[in-house]
């Protein structure tokens, strides 16, 4: 961990608790298209998931559909303006601290980089970071491997000295592919057996073991 400088975060289930935002826009964009939820995975299982993955293949909807769908969510999570998401416990603390001891942090998430930037003004947490990599709003960028390299390529990067923070399997595989360690925090919303299966480099319980975990890594459990 000596070389790391650069710390990349996914957004939802990292940083912030979404599921209540994320959960009522997809029910809105749903019932738009008259489609039912019953016998699908939770929402919650969902969330991290590129928006057209979602609705192709969890509601089994053609690509005209899902493109529907994905107008009708972002109608009203833009409405919502974050209205039940929440910033988890301790997080203005820890990203204010890896700041100080010289850390750049950098945001890679599935959300559009422009709908990011404004969750992150909304939740005031922009100021922490030194930029924001999104997935592009249509199908082109989506996958967490090529939003990872997006971010390394737009920030000119080092990924020997970049490390990426996350909640679900695809944050690690992302960054393995990047060629970086990955970090997986428990408190999003993978879960413990998924997040084991995909070999992270460390995992943590809560966010304020990521800063044990880089300033004293012999120490950390």
């Amino acid at each position: 961990m000596k070389n790391i400088r650069n710390l990349l975060f996914d957004l939802d289930g990292t940083l912030v608790d979404s599921s209540a935002t994320i959960g009522a826009s997809i029910d809105f964009a749903l019932d738009k298209l008259g489609v039912s939820v019953v016998g699908h995975s939770p929402i919650t299982s969902l969330i991290g998931m590129p928006l057209l993955d979602i609705f192709r293949h969890q509601f089994e909807m053609t690509d005209e559909q899902a493109e529907f769908a994905i107008s009708h969510y972002r109608q009203h999570y833009d409405q919502l303006a974050q209205a039940g998401s929440r910033v988890y416990d301790s997080i203005h603390q820890v990203l204010a601290i890896l700041r100080g001891e010289g850390y750049r942090l950098f945001i890679a998430t599935v959300k559009p980089t422009a709908i990011a930037e404004k969750v992150l003004t909304d939740l005031e947490l922009r100021s922490y970071f030194d930029g924001i990599a999104g997935a592009s709003m249509g199908s082109e960028r989506r996958d967490k491997a090529s939003i990872i390299a997006h971010a390394l390529k737009t920030f000119e990067l080092d990924p020997s000295q970049c490390l990426m923070i996350g909640d679900r399997d695809q944050d690690i595989f992302g960054a393995r592919k990047n060629g970086m360690p990955c970090i997986a925090v428990t408190y999003g919303f993978g879960s413990r057996a998924e997040l084991d299966s995909a070999g992270p480099h460390h995992v943590v319980e809560h966010s304020e073991e990521i800063v044990s975990f880089l300033l004293n890594p012999t120490m950390a459990k």
